[in-house]
């Protein structure tokens, strides 16, 4: 949809709602909640009734209900089959909403003013959520991500309980990596636009699109198994109640950006998009991919002619643009309405929201790495010391865009009966150019390099399903079945990177003009792209029932199947000179002039062009991958006595994984078997590769079939009123991700960390222990303690291998033995003589991972370990050791200030802290490189007036923290650096107006 008709759409609908408008200002509304003192749970079918209006209503599946009445003053009878009636005074005001929240059971009501709706949006709401939840869970609603400066996703969930985001756009939950977290949308499975994660970048998800953010600590059968840190549950904003339309904008800027110095190129459209010069020339793309697009005869190759005017045909953009870094900026707009269409309950609500920004950052990053040197004993660590073998100094300009959008709609054609289509869009895209200088202490010489890169991401997916309330006989609770179809879409486009690597002996002259490397990866092109696709169904049957004290209690089944595919290819373009080297080849000659297109066809004395140009197609350049997840489970949610709730049952999961990795030019070769050499036995798959019937690559193909039962049993147990004591013990796993099990390897720039993929990975199973103490203190107070054990077999993790005669460590996947984690969380919530508010929590956290026995480690340093065997392909630096990506300690703080009564006007100060964590796991000498604990600290300042117009200033990272990754040599007892840079301070503005 082109702009021109969105705002059209937009348009049209404000004058379909303009009648809804007039109407409200002549009537109000009566709204609330109504729940059961008993459990908390919502009473759905609860009737409200207005007699002298005649006017009646019926509380949805979440125990709410809505009434319009003009204004006046009425007596409001609530019932329900099984409780006593209550009767309550309520006075109507015209245009403005009255809430009214009745506990059956009990005689408790509160009438409170409100201006919209905020069902689990609000601190407060999402606190009552997780007090009758099942689980050990966490969550963060509108409300505080308003407040906030967080502009993503993976900026708002840092600010949970044992949260730690890991490169601006991966979760870590209680200290474990992206692969052991799960992340749904609207209660759907949702592909990744990555094509070397599983988990989806939670930079995708505009902050102002999401009604709340839950993280799932302990599993429960209805939920997927496939997590332990933690099941990350994202829900966009539902329809209001009353017709809203909010406008919002903004403006940033950067200390180390706006208006410097700024690199940039032609490329990406306003949202974000590729755009059709970025893209394969179409005489290329015209080829097929098993063809190699480098000249040869007709049967080796393309036709030389042919080759040369293709490489004409290919964007001549090779020096970046220069200008002052523009200002950031941000615009959101959302519109929603919940139409009534008939008296009998018939409605129908829609929410629409849409939002853009783009952001402009710039960063000097210097680089480091290192190879291991133990003239003693390889297996004494305390005599290896490191020799650099390649430093880096690069100056980094990246721009951000980020375009969501989210259309929802519910239709309810009576009071228990629901169909809701949840749609949501996102384009992120980043185009960075990467200016470097640095030295390789291999082969003596310094290099100069210049990079141009850009990645578009994009993710749609759409969830249709519905709730019904099935009365069956004479029950006083119905049954419910609850479905949904789920289809999900990723894709990721990297079109036309573009490197120049210049080079000059060390030790010359400053004089001395660096000279082009004259081979890959100098004047090279790479594209990629990689689709993920997911289709799923699932539906649940809840079955109500007392228990024999009486004690409401119900009975679920349900089950789900998931069908993904994922594809992945990689295609490299370079140039080789046929005349040597030229004046043109010199430092600052730009790519333009040596790439002229009349290179490749301007002959020279050998009647061929001064420059031929050719695909390379040597290693693995695609992979293929599908899974197919079919599950089913049984849980039963019941009292044991009045205060001791049980949550348990079982989910079985059947999976099938197959990752197919291949070269593009070989996909149709039948000397390529699509099969790989797995075996349960190791003794067996050795002697097939030593005989020569299997590779030890298994073919460039990775499969794992698991069937698994796993079994989840909760208590929660009310000892005094709002306080709870949980326990809980479950068993769930990880699967390795498709990248993880496929063996292609990929350089992003001229000295960068090449990480491949290892098909023999297998699934993680881990055992989960959790212990919560919690205190609802009424509102949004809160105080919790928490204590959690988890034993995991075969973690998955990322180690990094130094690699002979290359200036840059190799990083592979490999299942470590086993792991073991404990951790303590506190979280306190609470406010101060009306005037201040305080949040933190804290987390603290120790692991430690046997990678691999001492036997097996022992016979492998002394060369009796077999080079097939899985065992040889990972030879830890270090045996024992914390977990990769976890910190010992992680803290949260929240502290706001309202300047007057009515808290409109506040101050707020975040503190955001992990710990020293593993970034990368060392191998064959290497240390494990540590990335050193930051704290980063936040201020906002918001001012709203008149319930229309909202201001905010916030200041992130205000002291500008310097990231740090490090090794250690130990033989000097000193650590040296791997990785450092700065971020700068980010300020910003915005205004947002509610019509």
């Amino acid at each position: 949809m082109n702009n021109s008709k969105l705002l059209g759409a937009i348009l049209f609908s404000l004058f379909l709602w303009i009648p809804n408008i007039i109407h409200a200002q002549t009537s109000g509304t009566v709204r609330g909640t109504i729940i059961d003192s008993e459990n908390g749970e919502a009473v759905f079918g609860a009737t409200i009734v207005v007699r002298s209006e005649k006017k009646f209503a019926k509380t949805d599946f979440d125990g709410k209900y809505n009434l319009e009445l003009p204004a006046g003053n009425y007596q409001i009878e609530y019932q329900m089959y099984g409780y006593g009636p209550q009767t309550k005074s309520v006075t109507i005001i015209a245009g403005k909403p009255v809430q009214v929240n009745v506990t059956f059971g009990a005689q408790v009501l509160q009438t409170v003013e409100v201006k919209d709706r905020a069902i689990n949006e609000s601190d407060a709401s999402l606190l009552q959520l997780q007090k009758k939840t099942a689980s050990v869970s966490d969550a963060i609603g509108a409300e505080a991500i308003k407040k906030s400066p967080d502009s993503s996703a993976s900026e708002v969930v840092r600010r949970v309980t044992g949260i730690t985001i890991i490169g601006g756009k991966y979760v870590f939950v209680r200290g474990l990596g992206e692969r052991y977290s799960s992340t749904y949308l609207n209660d759907a499975y949702i592909p990744s636009t990555e094509p070397d994660k599983r988990v989806v970048p939670l930079d995708l998800f505009p902050a102002n699109l999401i009604k709340n953010i839950r993280i799932i600590k302990t599993f429960v059968p209805e939920e997927s198994a496939e997590f332990s840190g933690g099941l990350v549950k994202i829900e966009t904003k539902e329809y209001p109640d009353d017709f809203t339309m909010t406008l919002g904008l903004g403006l940033g800027a950067n200390s180390n950006t706006t208006r410097n110095r700024w690199l940039s190129f032609k490329g990406g459209d306003f949202l974000g998009r590729t755009t059709e010069n970025q893209k394969l020339p179409d005489l290329v793309s015209a080829v097929p991919n098993y063809l190699p697009f480098e000249p040869g005869s007709r049967f080796g190759g393309i036709d030389p002619k042919l080759v040369s005017l293709g490489a004409v045909t290919f964007p001549s953009q090779w020096t970046p643009d220069q200008s002052k870094a523009p200002y950031d900026k941000n615009f959101n707009f959302t519109v929603g309405k919940t139409f009534k269409l008939t008296d009998t309950g018939q409605r129908l609500g829609i929410i629409f929201g849409t939002t853009h920004s783009v952001d402009y950052r710039f960063r000097r990053q210097k680089d480091a790495r290192y190879v291991p040197v133990n003239s003693v004993a390889p297996t004494i660590n305390e005599a290896t010391t490191l020799n650099p073998i390649q430093t880096q100094d690069a100056d980094l300009y990246v721009e951000e865009r980020l375009f969501g959008n989210n259309l929802n709609l519910a239709y309810e054609p009576k009071a228990g009966q629901q169909f809701f289509l949840k749609n949501f869009y996102s384009i992120s895209s980043e185009k960075s150019v990467r200016d470097a200088s640095g030295s390789n202490n291999r082969d003596s010489f310094d290099f100069y390099s210049l990079t141009n890169d850009f990645i578009s991401r994009q993710l749609f997916n759409s969830s249709f399903g519905g709730k019904h309330a099935l009365n069956l006989g004479s029950l006083s609770r119905p049954h419910t079945l609850d479905w949904q179809m789920n289809y999900g879409e990723a894709k990721r486009d990297e079109p036309n990177l573009t490197q120049q690597v210049w080079r000059r002996p060390q030790g010359s002259s400053v004089t001395t003009i660096p000279t082009r490397l004259g081979n890959n990866p100098d004047g090279s092109r790479f594209y990629s792209t990689s689709g993920d696709t997911v289709r799923s169904v699932s539906f649940a049957y809840e079955i109500p029932f007392d228990q024999w004290n009486g004690l409401k209690s119900s009975f679920k089944v349900g089950g789900s199947a998931l069908d993904r595919f994922k594809s992945f290819t990689f295609r490299e373009f370079g140039s080789k000179s046929n005349i040597g080297s030229t004046q043109s080849d010199l430092y600052l000659v730009p790519g333009e002039i040596v790439y002229n297109p009349l290179e490749y066809v301007r002959t020279n004395s050998n009647g061929v062009g001064n420059k031929t140009f050719s695909e390379r197609q040597v290693e693995p350049n695609a992979y293929d991958a599908y899974q197919k997840l079919h599950s089913y489970f049984g849980q039963i949610d019941m009292p044991l006595i009045p205060k001791l709730r049980f949550i348990g049952g079982a989910r079985y999961e059947d999976s099938f994984q197959k990752v197919k990795t291949f070269v593009l030019k070989e996909q149709f070769d039948v000397r390529k078997p699509g099969y790989g050499c797995d075996f349960e036995s190791e003794y067996e798959r050795i002697a097939l590769i030593n005989n020569k019937v299997c590779p030890a690559d298994n073919n460039g193909v990775g499969v794992i079939r698991t069937r698994d039962v796993l079994p989840s049993a909760n208590f929660v147990y009310e000892f005094l009123q709002d306080q709870n004591l949980r326990f809980g013990y479950t068993q769930t796993l990880t699967r390795p991700d498709f990248r993880e099990m496929s063996p292609f390897a990929f350089t992003p720039y001229f000295g960068g960390d090449r990480i491949r993929g290892n098909p023999n990975l297998q699934r993680t199973y881990i055992h989960n222990f959790d212990f919560r103490y919690e205190y609802f203190m009424g509102g949004a107070n809160y105080v919790a303690a928490g204590v959690f054990h988890k034993d995991l077999s075969n973690p998955i993790e990322l180690i990094g291998q130094p690699v002979a005669g290359q200036i840059s460590p190799f990083f592979t996947y490999a299942n470590a033995n086993r792991a073991t984690i404990r951790g303590v969380e506190l979280d306190f919530r609470r406010e101060f003589f009306d005037r201040f508010r305080f949040e933190t929590n804290v987390f603290f956290i120790k692991s430690l991972v046997n990678v691999i026995s001492w036997e097996q480690f022992t016979v492998g340093k002394v060369g009796l370990l077999d080079p097939n065997d899985r065992g040889f392909s990972y030879d830890p630096t270090n045996i024992r050791r914390p977990l990769q990506g976890q910190s010992d300690f992680v803290a949260n703080l929240k502290f706001d200030v309202y300047l007057n009564k009515l808290k409109t006007t506040t101050i707020g100060l975040y503190y955001n802290y992990f710990g020293d964590r593993i970034f990368i796991v060392g191998a064959n000498g290497s240390p494990d490189a540590y990335e050193r604990g930051v704290g980063l600290t936040d201020i906002v300042f918001s001012h709203k007036m008149d319930d229309k117009l909202d201001f905010k200033f916030a200041a992130k990272n205000v002291t500008d923290q310097r990231f740090k990754i490090y090794v250690k040599d130990e033989l000097l007892n000193e650590e040296k650096l791997f990785r450092s840079y700065r971020e700068g301070v980010s300020f910003s503005m915005s205004a947002s107006y509610k019509f």
